[in-house]
């Protein structure tokens, strides 16, 4: 807990722990190309500068980007559980094409992929999880489910965020590419 009881912080914590919105971050060791990948897991710092400066999350280039938007790909489930690719709430990067024809093969987490197009993604919030505080130890209690919370929510100072959350907007769906 922070000084005074009022959110969450780091004992050591450094200007770079907090995003322009004054959202907590996890912290998580940075060491590119070591170990293996886990395909469950985004590293919270580059899952968000991918978000934020539009790099395809697999290779860090460019993502791809045609006068019909920047190109995302998700789980056909995750737009079926929204009701219509307009407004998705994501937490996946773009991809460039060569990497979504890549993934699509690949990632055992793409059964049913879908690709959109956004011409206004726009940041939305974060992906996380809450934290309360806890009288009997005069410590904190994570709840235990992760949530999205969108920037300006009154609570975010008892959040800690793993993902950037980007709204999908102005959207158009691609032709699919096939699982070989």
């Amino acid at each position: 807990m922070r000084p005074g009881g009022n959110g969450l912080g780091y004992r050591d914590e450094v200007p770079g722990d907090r995003d322009r919105h004054g959202v907590l971050w996890t912290r998580m060791d940075a060491e590119p190309g070591a170990g293996r990948p886990d395909f469950r897991a985004l590293h919270p710092a580059r899952q968000r500068r991918t978000m934020l400066e539009r790099l395809c999350q697999v290779c860090g280039g460019p993502a791809d980007r045609t006068s019909r938007g920047w190109l995302f790909l998700v789980q056909r489930a995750e737009v079926a559980d929204f009701g219509d690719v307009e407004g998705l709430l994501s937490t996946k990067p773009p991809v460039c094409r060569p990497c979504a024809a890549l993934a699509v093969r690949h990632c055992p987490h793409l059964t049913d992929p879908l690709l959109i197009r956004s011409r206004k993604p726009r940041t939305w919030g974060v992906f996380g999880g809450f934290f309360t505080p806890d009288p009997d130890s005069d410590g904190i209690v994570p709840h235990p489910e992760d949530h999205h919370l969108p920037y300006g929510h009154p609570d975010a100072r008892w959040f800690l965020a793993a993902q950037l959350v980007i709204e999908l907007t102005r959207c158009t769906v691609e032709k699919e590419e096939r699982r070989e």
